[in-house]
Order: C-alpha cells, then sequence, then structure tokens
C-alpha cells in the first residue's frame, strides 16, 4: 500500500513538474523553480524513507508475540496507520518546506504562475485519506496505542505487509 502511495505520489509530482515546465514556455520563472526545487527535495525524501523501511528486517518474536494479544484487526489498523505515519514523519521537514512554500506563493504575485503546479501538488498533500487513518487510529484501544508505539521498531518507517501477512497465516483455519 505504502509503495503504491510514494509511487502515485512520484508519478504525479513529476507529471506536475513536466506540466509547469511545458507552459513556462523554455525557462521556468523563479517560482517555478522554487517550487520545483522542494517538490524534488520530497520526492528524494519519500524514496529514501521507502528505503529505510524496505531494508528493516521484520520485527522480533517477541513483538509478534505481543501483536498476538490484541485483536488481529485491531493490530492491522495499528501497522497500516503506524506505518503511514513514520514515513509521513520521516518527510516532514519537506512536507513542512513544501507547505511553507506553497503558502509563500500564494500569497505572491508569481501564484499565477505556479497555480497549476500548486493545485496538482496539494491534494496528495492534504488528501482526506490522510485524515480518514488518523482518525481510525484513534479509535483504537489507547492502552494497546501506547504500548506498541514505545516498541522501537515502530518508531521509524517500516513495512506493515510483510507483518500482516505473517499474522494472518497465523489466523487461518
Amino acid at each position: 500500500m505504502r509503495i503504491r502511495k510514494s509511487a502515485t505520489l512520484l508519478t504525479l509530482l513529476c507529471l506536475g513538474l513536466l506540466s509547469a515546465g511545458c507552459q513556462a514556455g523554455g525557462g521556468a520563472s523563479d517560482a517555478n523553480r522554487y517550487i520545483q526545487s522542494d517538490i524534488e527535495q520530497l520526492e528524494a525524501a519519500i524514496v529514501r524513507c521507502d528505503e529505510i523501511a524496505a531494508d528493516k528486517a521484520i520485527p522480533s518474536l517477541e513483538t509478534f508475540d505481543l501483536l498476538r494479544q490484541y485483536e488481529y484487526e485491531d493490530v492491522r489498523v495499528f501497522l497500516i496507520t503506524r506505518s503511514a505515519a513514520m514515513s509521513e514523519e520521516c518527510q516532514k521537514p519537506h512536507l513542512t518546506e513544501l507547505a511553507y512554500s506553497i503558502g509563500m506563493l500564494e500569497a505572491s504575485t508569481a501564484y499565477t504562475e505556479v497555480e497549476d503546479l500548486i493545485s496538482s501538488v496539494k491534494p496528495l498533500m492534504y488528501g482526506k485519506e490522510t485524515w480518514a487513518l488518523k482518525e481510525r487510529y484513534f479509535q483504537l484501544p489507547e492502552a494497546m496505542r501506547k504500548e506498541l508505539e514505545s516498541i522501537p521498531y515502530f518508531q521509524e518507517p517500516f513495512r506493515n505487509i510483510p507483518i500482516i501477512k505473517e499474522l494472518e497465516s497465523e489466523n487461518r483455519p
């Protein structure tokens, strides 16, 4: 799920950059170069954070034992939402910089030059799905969230799918 989301984000960002470059009619304006630089830095952060998650081994047996103490569906929600949150946390400095740049350009006279590019990027940053995931996460039992969040494995980007598959294989009749 995270890989697909990252690939989609990268594709849309690249298309936005290409579109903005074409609209600039040759040389990109200062505003275009400014926002494109922030987007490129975010793209690099997405790749770096995905690599961190991909390079991480599955959790220890003790962690799996702890996960098994909770309802499978709650654990599944925790893993999916926590994985997304840790990726977002890893990317946060670049997301923050891009959000700042967007706000600054929206308030400037250069906004019309980058309006299409900003319009294509904003839904990716502020989509409905982001809040829906967080809302579901906060509906989990607080004690469970706190205990699992305290495990170092879940405090940086990780892949949730291998863990979910392992837990699913144990739950099959």
